[in-house]
């Protein structure tokens, strides 16, 4: 939809910005193959490149009077927190010129506050519309500059999936409630305060539709995808694999190995984690399932996977038209077994 909008609006200056490396590798093929490649009124950008380049560094001075800001300083949990923000060189810096990750965004909703919304007007010269895709990754002080954003006179677009925050863009405490799925929260009251409006789909245009009816499965609460998809290839949805015909099930099938993290099964294959496959898509994949997911599948019971709900929602949903589980027993979800025939 962002690559079709974008396309379709040649005169207005447009910025595609998202979380994950590759998600911007897929909307790059995405116009590749619609357009050839990237026409000159689009910019795609990551997250921290917007952040750095268009909001931090034309008005740095507003907050910081030391070097040009150059890099991110990326921390593991949290930055020093005990440092008091008056002492604005050592708490958002690590080093002069490299910003702590977690502190990036609270800078930039400072120096717009002390540049008399310098920044935001700016930004408008620059760009007519922003859009933002994997919206449910931001966290912390990003959802204030998205706040910022909105207030503004740009065309604001975001796009995101509450059933996919596998990431989050930083640890900070700011907005801890409206983490992960408790994000839709935030823009409910955002709609309220008339600052957007939300616009709902559940259309699925990539997955067979037993693949959305399993996935469905695992968020009761939310409305069902459907798929928008009809194309049939003869073995299509969710199947079980046993352990001993795995490897004429990837002989024949040639899926895309999905496991929870380099210390589970790859049966030979090059394997990709669960949270390194966010963004991308594949015909077929084949996952390794972790024994909570195990016992899911077993037992049909939700209880056994709600930490990892998010993951296991992006493994399947990469599929195409099938998802295998290795699994050797008996399922109350997954009737369906495949043996080589």
């Amino acid at each position: 939809m962002l690559v079709q909008r974008a396309l379709a609006n040649p005169d207005r200056r447009i910025a595609i910005v998202t979380y994950t490396n590759n998600n911007l590798r897929e909307i790059l093929s995405r116009f590749a193959s619609q357009n050839s490649g990237l026409p000159k009124h689009v910019e795609l950008l990551s997250w921290y490149a917007f952040l750095l380049r268009e909001c931090v560094r034309p008005y740095q001075r507003a907050k910081y009077g030391g070097p040009r800001v150059e890099s991110i300083a990326w921390v593991q949990g949290r930055s020093p927190f005990w440092v008091s923000e008056s002492n604005v060189g050592k708490f958002y810096f690590a080093g002069g010129d490299r910003i702590y990750q977690d502190k990036l965004a609270q800078f930039v909703v400072e120096c717009e506050r002390l540049s008399e919304c310098r920044l935001t007007k700016r930004l408008r010269r620059v760009y007519s519309d922003v859009y933002i895709d994997e919206f449910q990754d931001l966290s912390g002080w990003d959802l204030e500059i998205i706040k910022l954003l909105m207030a503004s006179e740009i065309r604001i677009t975001l796009v995101g999936d509450p059933r996919q925050s596998v990431f989050k863009t930083n640890n900070s405490a700011k907005n801890a409630k409206y983490r992960k799925a408790a994000v839709t929260k935030l823009i409910e009251k955002w709609e309220q305060d008339g600052l957007c409006t939300i616009k709902s789909s559940c259309g699925n245009y990539r997955c067979h539709q037993g693949i959305c009816d399993f996935a469905n499965k695992l968020w009761p609460a939310m409305e069902e995808m459907k798929a928008m998809t009809n194309q049939v290839t003869g073995h299509d949805g969710v199947f079980l694999i046993k352990s001993s015909d795995v490897s004429d099930y990837i002989a024949r099938f040639s899926p895309q190995v999905l496991r929870w993290d380099k210390n589970a099964a790859s049966y030979g294959c090059r394997a990709i984690n669960f949270g390194k496959a966010k963004g991308l898509q594949f015909e077929r994949v084949l996952i390794t399932p972790t024994q909570p997911m195990v016992k899911y599948l077993r037992t049909g019971d939700l209880k056994h996977v709600l930490p990892s709900l998010d993951k296991l929602h992006v493994a399947v949903t990469r599929a195409r038209h099938s998802v295998a589980f290795v699994f050797d027993g008996n399922s109350e979800l997954v009737p369906t077994r495949w043996a080589l025939s």
